[in-house]
């Protein structure tokens, strides 16, 4: 089975009311080596042991450490999709959300139908879980022999969403700032990539 991780990271410019969100899912067969990257991470002093760790609250010098780290390891494989528009074009935030989220699902599955997914728990209420959760089967039940295991997880509990925490935030700089500092070093892990606009 292929562990796959999946987070997302999104931009919105109040002025030119510009909305972009990218997710994506860093898959691995080595978990092991993932969970102690991340724990050196939290050797950082301003980072607390039971806190989450995003590219947000890091610096950029601890991003590009992690990315590099990522880049080298041969069992890492990216993908991500990407909606890019304005906000007031957005009918369901949700609604958009989950559907970029089953559309990054799909890549991982239709290179590994044998996969774990953790999403980043992204709701609380169990209406709004199963309604992700059949979003992404359902997008994912076209491909053939498929065996899925779909974990919306807590990323103080799963740390390894870290990962694509730090991925997402990386394709963010890229797509909507500009800065290719940190998307070139994953350049080459990047399997997939779906512009869903």
């Amino acid at each position: 089975m292929m562990d796959a991780f999946i987070d997302e990271s999104w931009l919105w410019d109040e002025v030119t009311d510009d909305y972009l969100l990218i997710v994506a899912s860093v898959t691995t067969t080595r978990r092991r080596e993932m969970q102690l990257a991340i724990r050196r991470l939290k050797r950082i002093p301003h980072l607390k042991a039971k806190s989450e760790i995003k590219a947000t609250v890091t610096t950029p010098d601890v991003v590009k450490k992690f990315l590099q780290v990522l880049a080298v390891d041969p069992s890492v494989t990216i993908t991500a999709a990407m909606w890019r528009g304005k906000r007031a074009e957005i009918d369901d935030h949700e609604m958009l959300y989950q559907r970029v989220v089953a559309r990054c699902a799909w890549q991982v599955v239709k290179q590994n139908p044998r996969s774990d997914l953790y999403v980043d728990k992204r709701y609380t209420r169990r209406q709004q879980q199963n309604e992700l959760e059949s979003t992404i089967r359902e997008s994912i039940s076209v491909i053939p022999q498929n065996i899925v295991r779909v974990f919306q997880a807590d990323s103080r509990v799963v740390k390894e969403l870290a990962a694509p925490d730090f991925v997402a935030w990386a394709f963010l700089q890229h797509y909507g700032r500009n800065n290719d500092e940190f998307y070139r070093l994953l350049r080459g892990k990047i399997s997939h990539f779906d512009d869903l606009s």
